[in-house]
C-alpha cells in the first residue's frame, strides 16, 4: 500500500501478512520515501474513528533526510470497529504532505481464531483454514510463517491465538524470538508442538523439560474416529510417540493412550502433539469434525466458548466492566450523607424553637426574623465550606495499576479514566517508555475518515509521542465524559521479587511466601483454583508461614464474592476488575496478589517528576502486586488435582464450568474426564458454603453418582466425602469418566440464582520413571 505526493512515498503494511485482529495488538511497518534533495522534518499522524462523532489519532515526530527512506515501525491496540486507518504526513507549518486510506482486513462482527503455523517450508495447514468450531460459533483462520517470515517482535505474537510448530528447530530462530515464545504463553497465548519425524528437535529444551518421560517415535496405527455399533475400527499408520506433560491433561487417545497433552502456563496453554498434523490432513479432510474437536481437546469448551464471542462483544464488555470500576473508584469525593444530615438537623433545631425560646429569653423576639436571615447566611457558607473537598475544579484521574512481577522482569499494566470538570481542551504527560492505547466502545464507522477530520462538531482525542514524553490530549470533550487508556511498559525487575512455593495436598497447606520487594504490602492472599489463603500485611523483608494463614474455600470464578468476602471499601472493586481481567479459566499455580499504596501512580512522573498538566491533576487509584507461584500438589508418590481441569460434558441440564454453578431449575446430568491414563486412587468431594449472596446459594438437593455395576443412580449424601478402593471401581467406567446428577430442591430453585457444585478433587498414582 502506498501513497504518492510531489516530495513524499508512504508505504505500509500492518499486522501480520496484512491480516489484523480486533482487541489485539495491530504493528504498522512503515516507510517514508524523501525523493527531494532537502531533509524533511514534520509528524506523521495514525488517524481512527471510534464513530461520527470522536476521532482518535497517533501522532509521531519524524524526519527523512534528502534523497532517503526511512522504516518506521508502530503498533496501537485496535479497537473493535475500526476497519480503517488514515495516514498523514504534514510539516512543521501543519500543512498536509501526503496521506493514505487504508482499508483493514479484518472481521469484527464474526468471532475468529487466528491461528499462526511455523515450519521450514511454511507448509499451509489447509483443513484448519475457514474450519468453523465450537459448533459453528467460531471460524478459524491460518497464517503460515517460515523462519525467515516469522514475527520478530514479542508485540506481533499478541496477534495470534494460537501458534502451531511444526518441522521447525527452533534454534534456527533468534534468541528474543525464542524466548518470547514462552512469555506469549504466559500472557495467554496457545502454543502448539506438533511432532514428527524430527520430533525431539523441534521440541526445545526449555519445553521438553515438562515432559513426563522422553518421547519415543515409532510406526503405529492410530485409531482417532468413535466406533459406532457394528462398525469396524479404521485408523492412519502414523509416525508417532505417546506424551504425557507434567501436570498436564491429556487427549487424542487411541487404544487408550494419549498422543496430545495440554499443560496450563501462566494465562495460556502449552500443549504437545505426538505426530505431525499433515500426516492426518486426508483424514481431516474427509472427517470435518476432526478439527474442531482437535481445537476443543487443547482448548476446552470455556476458553472456546470466550473466544466465540464476537470482537464488537468483547469491546463493549471490557469497556462497560471499566465505565463500572471507575465510577465506584473515586469514593472519597462522595459528602458524607449522615454528616450532612446531622448539621441539617441541627440547623433545623436551632432556626426553629431554639433561636425563638433564646431570643424570648432575651427579650429580643424583635430581633427574630433578622436572627433567622443571619443564621441562614452563615449556615449556606458553612455548607459551601464544607464541599469544598468534594469538588473537583480542574481535570481527575482515576486509576488502577497492576505490576505482574516475574523472575527478570515486571510487566506494569495501567487503567486509567482521565476526566476534566470543564468543557475544554485538558491533557496529560506521560512517562515516554509507556505505550498508551484508548479503550473505546467499538462502534462501526464506514463514512470517510478525511471528511470527518474536517468536521468542527466531533471529539477528538490525541495520543501525541515525543522523544522524552507522551501525552494524551483531549479536546472538545464533554464535561465529565469518561476517556478510559490503558498504559502497559515491561521493564528488568528492580523492585524485588514474591518468593516462596506451597504446597497443598489433602486439605493441608504448607511452605512460606516471602515479600522481597520495595514495597509494604497489605490485604495480601494467595488464590489456588477453589480455594484463598490471607497472609495479611507484609512488611519489606517479611516471611510468611503459608500453613498457619487462614484459609477458607472460595467459589472459582465469581470474583465479586471473593473481593466482598476478603476486602472492604474501594479495594474490593479494583481487586474484582483485575482478577476478572487475569483469571479466565482453571490454573494450575498459585497467585499471589496484595495492595501496595504509593504516593502517585508513576506514569504522571516526566524526568523524574511531575511537571505540566500532570503536577495539578487530581489522582485516585491503586497499585495491586501480582506474581506466579509454584504449587506443588504431590506426596507418597500420589498427585492430586481438580476434576475441573479437564472440561466435563453436560448430558442434560445448564451447567457454567467457568464458575462451577448450575441452573436449580433444571437437573443437571454431568460427565467428568477424570483422565483415561490416570491410575486412580480416590475422590473427594468439598460442599462449597457460600454466605451473604441472594444470587449465588449452596446446591441443596439430592447428589448422586452412576453405578456401572448396576446401572442407576446412587445417592451420595454429605458424609460420603471420598471415595475409594472397592466403592470406587463401580463409579468409574474404562476411560475413568465419572457421571453425577443433581436434582435441586423446588423450594430453594429460582431463575434467577446460581448453585454451587461441590468441587471434585482426584487423588492419582504419579507415573514412575
Amino acid at each position: 500500500m502506498r501513497s504518492f505526493s510531489e516530495s513524499l512515498n508512504i508505504s505500509l503494511q500492518y499486522g501480520i501478512q496484512n491480516t489484523a485482529k480486533a482487541g489485539r495488538n495491530l504493528p504498522l511497518q512503515m516507510q517514508i520515501e524523501n525523493t527531494e534533495e532537502q531533509t524533511f522534518s514534520g509528524t506523521l499522524s495514525i488517524v481512527l474513528a471510534e464513530s461520527g462523532k470522536h476521532i482518535v489519532t497517533f501522532s509521531y515526530p519524524v524526519v527523512v533526510e534528502g534523497k532517503s527512506r526511512k522504516e518506521i515501525d508502530k503498533s496501537f491496540m485496535l479497537s473493535s470497529g475500526v476497519n480503517q486507518l488514515l495516514l498523514r504526513v504534514e510539516n512543521l507549518s501543519g500543512e498536509q504532505i501526503a496521506y493514505r486510506r487504508v482499508g483493514l482486513d479484518i472481521s469484527g462482527s464474526d468471532a475468529e481464531l487466528l491461528i499462526g503455523s511455523l515450519s521450514n517450508k511454511g507448509d499451509p495447514i489447509s483443513f484448519l483454514q475457514n474450519a468453523r468450531v465450537n459448533e459453528g460459533l467460531l471460524k478459524t483462520r491460518v497464517l503460515s510463517f517460515t523462519g525467515e517470515s516469522f514475527p520478530k517482535e514479542e508485540s506481533d505474537l499478541y496477534l495470534l491465538d494460537m501458534l502451531i510448530v511444526r518441522d521447525f528447530d527452533l534454534s534456527s530462530l533468534q534468541k528474543e524470538q525464542r524466548d518470547s515464545l514462552k512469555r506469549y504463553v504466559e500472557h495467554g497465548g496457545v502454543l502448539l508442538f506438533s511432532l514428527g519425524a524430527n520430533g525431539n528437535e523441534s521440541l526445545p529444551e526449555e519445553f521438553s523439560s515438562y515432559l513426563e518421560a522422553p518421547l519415543q517415535f515409532q510406526n503405529k496405527v492410530l485409531y482417532f474416529s468413535k466406533d459406532g455399533e457394528g462398525e469396524e475400527k479404521s485408523g492412519e499408520n502414523l509416525h508417532a510417540a505417546s506424551v504425557s506433560l507434567k501436570g498436564g491433561r491429556e487427549g487424542e487417545f487411541s487404544e487408550g493412550i494419549p498422543y496430545l497433552s495440554v499443560y496450563p502456563m501462566g494465562n495460556g496453554l502449552l500443549s504437545v502433539l505426538g505426530y505431525d498434523l499433515l500426516s492426518v490432513e486426508r483424514l481431516a479432510t474427509e472427517n470435518s469434525d476432526y478439527a474442531g474437536n482437535l481445537l476443543m481437546e487443547i482448548y476446552g469448551k470455556n476458553r472456546l466458548d470466550t473466544l466465540s464471542v464476537s470482537a464488537s462483544e468483547r469491546s463493549l464488555k471490557q469497556y462497560w466492566d471499566l465505565e463500572e470500576l471507575m465510577n465506584l473508584s473515586d469514593l472519597s469525593k462522595l459528602p458524607s450523607i449522615p454528616f450532612y444530615f446531622v448539621v441539617l438537623l441541627l440547623y433545623l433545631i436551632l432556626v426553629g424553637p431554639g433561636l425563638y425560646f433564646l431570643l424570648r429569653a432575651q427579650n429580643a423576639l424583635r430581633t427574630y426574623r433578622p436572627s433567622i436571615a443571619l443564621l441562614s447566611l452563615i449556615m449556606v457558607l458553612f455548607i459551601w465550606a464544607m464541599g469544598i473537598g468534594t469538588r473537583i475544579s480542574g481535570s481527575f484521574l482515576s486509576y488502577v495499576k497492576l505490576l505482574s512481577i516475574g523472575a527478570d522482569s515486571v510487566d506494569e499494566e495501567n487503567y486509567i479514566n482521565l476526566r476534566s470538570s470543564r468543557e475544554h481542551r485538558f491533557s496529560m504527560d506521560i512517562q515516554a517508555e509507556y505505550s498508551v492505547n484508548p479503550i473505546l466502545k467499538g462502534t462501526d464507522y464506514t463514512g470517510d475518515l478525511g471528511t470527518l477530520l474536517k468536521s468542527s462538531d466531533v471529539m477528538r482525542t490525541e495520543v501525541e509521542q515525543e522523544r522524552d514524553k507522551s501525552s494524551i490530549v483531549v479536546r472538545d470533550g464533554k464535561a465529565f465524559l469518561p476517556h478510559y487508556f490503558i498504559l502497559n511498559k515491561k521493564v528488568p525487575n528492580k523492585i524485588g521479587k514474591i518468593e516462596g512455593k506451597v504446597h497443598y495436598f489433602s486439605g493441608e497447606l504448607s511452605g512460606e511466601v516471602r515479600n522481597n520487594t520495595d514495597y509494604v504490602l497489605s490485604d495480601a492472599f494467595l488464590l489456588l483454583y477453589g480455594r484463598v489463603v490471607k497472609l495479611g500485611k507484609m512488611e519489606k523483608g517479611q516471611t510468611v508461614d503459608v500453613g498457619k494463614a487462614e484459609s477458607i474455600p472460595m467459589p472459582v470464578g465469581d470474583f465479586d464474592y471473593l473481593s466482598n468476602a476478603l476486602f472492604s471499601g474501594n479495594s474490593k472493586n479494583f481487586i474484582r476488575f483485575i482478577l476478572g481481567e487475569q483469571v479466565h479459566s482453571y490454573f494450575s499455580d498459585a497467585r499471589f496478589y496484595a495492595v501496595a499504596r504509593e504516593d502517585s501512580p508513576g506514569f504522571t512522573k516526566v524526568d523524574g517528576e511531575e511537571k505540566g498538566s500532570g503536577k495539578n491533576l487530581e489522582k485516585y487509584g491503586l497499585t495491586i502486586v501480582h506474581a506466579s507461584l509454584e504449587l506443588s500438589r504431590v506426596k507418597d508418590h500420589l498427585s492430586e488435582y481438580s476434576a475441573l481441569s479437564r472440561d466435563p460434558e453436560v448430558e442434560s441440564g445448564e451447567f457454567d464450568i467457568a464458575t462451577n454453578t448450575m441452573n436449580p431449575m433444571i437437573p443437571l446430568e454431568i460427565r467428568y474426564t477424570l483422565g483415561e491414563e490416570e491410575k486412580i486412587r480416590s475422590i473427594s468431594f468439598e460442599r462449597m458454603d457460600v454466605t451473604g449472596d441472594t444470587l449465588l446459594q449452596n446446591f441443596q438437593g439430592d447428589m448422586a453418582i452412576y453405578n456401572n455395576t448396576t446401572g442407576g443412580y446412587d445417592s451420595i449424601t454429605r458424609e460420603d466425602g471420598v471415595l475409594s478402593g472397592e466403592r470406587l471401581k463401580k463409579y468409574l467406567n474404562e476411560k475413568n469418566e465419572l457421571r453425577l446428577r443433581f436434582v435441586s430442591r423446588e423450594s430453594t430453585a429460582s431463575p434467577e440464582t446460581r448453585q454451587l457444585l461441590p468441587m471434585i478433587t482426584v487423588t492419582a498414582e504419579e507415573e514412575k520413571g
